[in-house]
């Protein structure tokens, strides 16, 4: 009789802890959607932000050196699950492969001559917010690690000026750090997800 007692009750443990782990699995991917909807951060616009360029599929107009890159990435409204920012607006400037701007100025694009203004232009992205561009692999340049900048506009959402790092250590950008992807070719740099905010 004693020992029929506690049969039950040996297996209601064995079946509570069953159900710990996986409640705790539960509520970890909670709390990772809820991170993944943090806003992008903001970053610096740099002292070389050229207003107004062209829209382009390819960054690299006028043959800078550089190992070519495709960037692909994504636009998300980060109120809204996985919902896409179509339509969105990234302006995108980075360095050629030997860490240089062109040009290293500010301004705006008609204050230059067109063959002046290269590794800059805007991007359009899709009905999904994917987008996708040529470009080079940028060059580190003391004392930034390798990086792109972004511009990024939508009708209803706060702009946001942000960069996304090449560099093989997260350090404390762990949400806009990326590799490179050497096993494409062109390399592929698939970038971190960009989560805008309404207004």
């Amino acid at each position: 009789m004693i020992e029929a007692s506690r049969h039950p009750s040996r297996r209601r443990f064995l079946q509570l802890a069953v159900l710990v782990p996986a409640g705790i699995g539960l509520f970890g991917s909670r709390a990772q959607a809820q991170q993944a909807m943090v806003p992008t951060a903001s970053d610096m616009e740099g002292p070389f932000y050229i207003a107004n360029t062209p829209v382009v599929t390819n960054l690299n107009r006028f043959g800078k050196p550089g190992e070519t890159m495709r960037i692909v990435g994504q636009v998300m409204n980060a109120a809204a699950p996985d919902t896409p920012v179509a339509n969105a607006r990234l302006e995108i400037w980075q360095t050629d492969g030997t860490g240089v701007y062109h040009p290293e100025a500010r301004g705006d694009y008609g204050d230059f001559a067109d063959d002046q203004i290269d590794l800059r232009g805007t991007v359009i992205a899709d009905a999904a917010g994917r987008f996708e561009v040529l470009s080079v692999v940028p060059k580190e340049y003391e004392p930034r690690p390798p990086h792109i900048h972004y511009w990024v506009r939508a009708e209803g959402f706060r702009p946001l000026v942000t960069q996304h790092y090449l560099d093989t250590d997260p350090g404390n950008r762990p949400h806009r750090t990326a590799q490179i992807d050497r096993s494409q070719s062109p390399v592929l740099f698939n970038a971190p997800t960009i989560y805008i905010e309404p207004l």
